[in-house]
């Protein structure tokens, strides 16, 4: 076990906040699909195709089919276990719909009244993830509650089970309707899968943090020499700098899919029998790569090349099969746990805080260097690109981890939200355009956009101005319920008509006048239902378009993102 300190910022003041006991779960990548239709259905579940909640999401309109389950009150089993499990769903709830999830040794959850839980819950009428890690009791002892997160967010972890019971696992609402689907499970017994059939090679070379593994073949020779087990300690002597290469035998014990884990501080990646399973990349500790490959039984070569990075060494590669849980190829100090380092946070208590950062999304490989996150009392956040004015993300619960900013010498220099994300489209949400079928354009330069400042209002929220092609802009964001609203102010003459580009991703469903349903109900948005908008393809994706009316020269636009 590791002790970590947590920390809370506000108004310049560290308050040590309380001790967590933290367990590093290696997950697996994907989970065998649980067939719906070979459930059994309690009275009042029905197998539909597909579900479409109203507005108010008060009362749900369903398609034929076999991929989603709806019901209410009658507990619906989706598993009775026999060992140590895993299990992902996706769920969608109705107006005032309380989820009720029952472990097998009992424990009731309740979604709405756990505290953790209800505050990261997203808006009715969307779809959200449930994860649950479980080890089963017995005569190995109690059962554990390993993991439960929602939206991605943990809220339960290592949690003792008194009961030694093992009945079945169920949802049910006390209240309203669910739907679910995509339900994922498997076994996770700790079976041996794999092992090395001799000593691992490996040779140092001079040059960290190198990108290729071609290149570091190029690399000044420091060491070679072998280990029984993967681990980057061959490394102790050598200069802070260095790569590593490994290549060993890895006997198969059956014919099968196999999955491997690579986790390391720096970069990596991974060959069996010459071919790469996990590409190289860089990673930090806690950043786990997957790939798979289907092995004959007996021996394979597997080549892992590492480089580290300056901030925190560590490799560790891990082998499974369906059932089993990851198995470690290395050596267990190769891949220590997290140093005890204080987890540095800010907390809005009764102001907004505002954090200037740099900020870096996922699929992208350069930094956003002039971003602005902003952290709410009621526990709705974002962050905005000001160089793009993009509001990039929305999430709930805690604010920002600050950690890779301030601690020692803040490298990465990343802000990190603390709950997940909703993803937004990551350009300018205004535009001028010739007409309604021009191209939304990727990025702005600054003869376009200018970033001008900001005020704050009595809560500490911003509104920030820009100028945007020949017209100023005020842009407002601001926490309402479940809801980010963004009003966004034109004044003057541009060249041309301004277009709001109020949705972007690749679906935009219409729920009903003035609302619609983006990216497979991740989040709603909602507007004025008077407007009128023009839904279109563009690049690959769906667009939602409002022209601004500019009267006298100034006109307006409000939207509301919901989650």
């Amino acid at each position: 076990m590791t002790k970590r300190i947590t920390f809370f910022l506000n108004q310049g003041t560290i308050l040590l906040l309380s001790w967590l006991l933290t367990l590093p779960l290696y997950a697996q990548k994907e989970l065998p699909a649980v067939s719906l239709a070979q459930l059994t259905r309690p009275a009042g579940w029905q197998l539909v195709g597909s579900i479409s909640p109203t507005a108010d999401a008060t009362s749900m309109r369903t398609q034929p089919g076999n991929t989603i389950l709806t019901g209410s009150a009658e507990p619906l089993t989706l598993l009775t276990p026999t060992d140590d499990f895993r299990l992902r769903f996706d769920v969608l709830l109705s107006a005032n719909a309380d989820l009720v999830l029952t472990l097998p040794t009992g424990q009731a959850i309740s979604f709405a009244n756990t505290q953790d839980l209800a505050r990261l819950t997203k808006a009715p009428g969307l779809w959200q993830t449930v994860d649950v890690w479980y080890k089963t009791g017995g005569t190995k002892g109690p059962a554990l509650l390993e993991k439960l997160a929602l939206n991605g967010v943990t809220v339960r972890e290592s949690q003792t089970l008194n009961n030694t019971k093992l009945g079945p696992l169920t949802i049910m609402t006390k209240t309203g309707s669910v739907a679910i689907r995509n339900v994922g499970y498997r076994v996770m017994s700790p079976r041996t899968v794999a092992q090395w059939s001799g000593p691992v090679s490996y040779t140092i070379v001079e040059g960290g943090y190198v990108t290729s593994r071609d290149e570091a073949r190029s690399k000044k020779v420091l060491k070679q020499d072998t280990t029984t087990l993967l681990t980057y300690e061959v490394s102790y002597g050598q200069p802070r700098q260095y790569s590593i290469l490994f290549s060993g035998k890895l006997n198969a014990l059956q014919a099968g899919d196999y999955q491997f884990e690579l986790n390391r501080g720096g970069v990596g990646g991974v060959w069996i029998d010459g071919k790469e399973v996990i590409p190289t990349d860089h990673r930090e500790l806690g950043q786990p790569s997957f790939g798979n490959a289907t092995l004959t039984a007996g021996p394979h070569t597997v080549d892992v090349y590492f480089s580290r990075s300056w901030f925190r060494p560590g490799l560790g590669l891990f082998v499974s099969q369906a059932g089993t849980r990851p198995q470690a190829l290395h050596a267990l100090s190769s891949l220590p746990e997290p140093d005890p380092v204080a987890v540095v946070s800010v907390k809005p208590t009764t102001k907004a805080e505002l954090v200037r950062s740099f900020v870096q999304l996922p699929g992208e490989k350069t930094k956003r260097t002039h971003s602005l996150s902003v952290g709410s009392p009621e526990g709705v956040h974002y962050t905005v690109d000001l160089n793009q004015m993009a509001l990039l993300q929305a999430w709930k619960g805690d604010f920002a981890d600050v950690t890779e900013m301030w601690y020692e010498r803040g490298e990465p220099q990343l802000l990190s939200p603390m709950g997940v994300p909703v993803r937004l489209p990551a350009q300018s949400p205004l535009m001028v355009l010739t007409n309604d079928a021009t191209a939304w354009p990727d990025s702005l330069g600054e003869n376009v956009l200018q970033y001008k400042g900001l005020t704050v209002d009595k809560q500490g929220m911003p509104t920030m101005e820009y100028t945007l092609a020949g017209s100023t802009v005020t842009d407002a964001i601001r926490p309402e319920g479940n809801a980010l609203v963004r009003t966004l102010s034109l004044k003057g003459s541009p060249d041309g008509t301004p277009y709001c580009r109020l949705a972007a991703g690749t679906s935009v469903d219409e729920v009903s006048k003035g609302v619609y349903a983006i990216n497979d109900r991740s989040y709603f948005i909602r507007f004025d239902p008077k407007a009128k908008v023009k839904l279109r393809q563009n690049n690959g994706k769906q667009e939602l378009l409002l022209p601004i009316d500019l009267k006298n020269g100034t006109g307006s636009v409000q939207y509301s993102i919901v989650f």
